[in-house]
């Protein structure tokens, strides 16, 4: 049954692209079919209910049974640990793949975009201002990569300083998390959790200031795609959270879709056989971490037994930065919301900042002695 939904997701994705492509040509699929706004306001309303019902197992374990099973931890790592063998092992592993990166994203997506709507449409009772409450946070909220962008959006949408604070608290919110905090202190020691605070700190503020140079002309209002439907201050938050929906949805599965193509090829589980210690694995790390996906603390666990392996401090925050800041899967996405020129410089961020604080942590004479027994 997995494999069929996952075959639905793919379909999905595929006649979002081809009507992407004929309404380029000003002939969509949906061509003549109109809605109005009680319509919209009622789509958003029904699909925030069942992403919350979606999202529930994930917050109550006595609810992670049947399809909802994947909702105890990140899933991805665990489809394919041994590779596959043919192209019809391929297929199934990259079907499988489709539908859980579905059901992992797709329903955070969602809940995302109507908390979008709240921060457009009530923009003037949450304006929040500077680096360090951006960074606050986003360092509070359980968000992925792909999750992060409808929020950072609408905060960019809000004027003044809300690009650089949008893109602190793009940076930020998939690099930190409570339960990243809480799994980084029992797995590798408070001297990780530490740095990595610290290094996430320096990851927002090297995206903050690099990349908004590169965001899209006119994007001070924060939106690639906006036109002259868009709302702002004081409308509907289901219309707000609908606009930021159908504007980005798209993305979000070409993302799925390339996400488990990349898994197919190479299960995560492969990762730790092929970045040892050195100054050059340093780089393959960080280059293996930015397509791969983790997220909900999944790189820590791997990080765990790697430590025993000869894996450094260095190592182990270079790969944990690369791999949850941004993967794969997010740079459709990022594309529809941030333009081109401003996703390559994020992803050069995310493949050079890191690899600088893994070298310079593993210069610190102390390194060794800030985690457990494996540092």
């Amino acid at each position: 049954m997995e494999h069929v939904l996952g075959a639905a997701v793919l379909t999905l994705a595929v006649l979002l692209f081809v009507n992407s492509v004929r309404s380029r040509r000003g002939a969509p699929l949906l061509r003549g079919v109109s809605a109005t706004d009680a319509t919209r306001r009622g789509a958003m309303l029904v699909a925030s209910i069942f992403a919350a019902v979606v999202v529930l197992p994930s917050l109550v374990p006595a609810l992670r049974v049947g399809y909802f099973a994947f909702c105890s931890v990140c899933p991805i790592g665990s489809i394919a640990t041994d590779g596959v063998g043919s192209p019809s092992e391929f297929v199934g592993v990259f079907l499988l793949a489709c539908w859980y990166y579905a059901a992992t994203v797709v329903p955070v997506f969602v809940l995302a975009c109507l908390l979008s709507g709240v921060l457009t449409a009530k923009a003037h009772r949450f304006r929040i201002r500077g680096v360090l409450r951006s960074f606050g946070l986003a360092a509070v909220l359980p968000v992925c990569s792909c999750g992060v962008v409808p929020l950072a959006r609408s905060m960019m949408a809000s004027g003044g300083t809300g690009r650089r604070d949008g893109l602190i608290f793009l940076a930020t919110a998939p690099l930190l998390s409570p339960v990243v905090i809480l799994l980084g202190l029992e797995v590798l020691g408070v001297g990780y959790v530490l740095l990595r605070v610290a290094a996430s700190l320096v990851v927002a503020l090297a995206v903050a200031f690099l990349v908004r140079p590169f965001l899209l002309a006119g994007s001070e209002s924060g939106s690639a795609s906006c036109s002259s439907e868009c709302v702002g201050p004081g409308s509907s938050v289901l219309l707000a959270g609908w606009r930021v929906l159908t504007s980005l949805v798209r993305f979000v599965f070409y993302g799925i879709v390339l996400g488990s193509i990349f898994i197919a090829s190479l299960p995560v589980d492969y990762v730790g056989t092929i970045i040892p210690s050195g100054f050059v694995s340093m780089a393959a790390a960080v280059l293996v971490g930015v397509p791969v996906n983790m997220c909900a603390g999944e790189e820590i666990l791997l990080i765990g037994p790697l430590a025993g392996m000869g894996f450094t401090m260095g190592h182990a925050l270079a790969f944990s930065l690369a791999s949850t800041g941004i993967c794969l899967s997010a740079i459709p996405l990022l594309l529809g919301a941030l333009g081109r020129r401003a996703t390559v410089v994020l992803v050069a961020v995310y493949l050079v900042v890191p690899l600088v604080v893994g070298i310079l942590v593993n210069l610190l004479p102390f390194a060794p002695r800030l985690g457990p027994a494996p540092f």
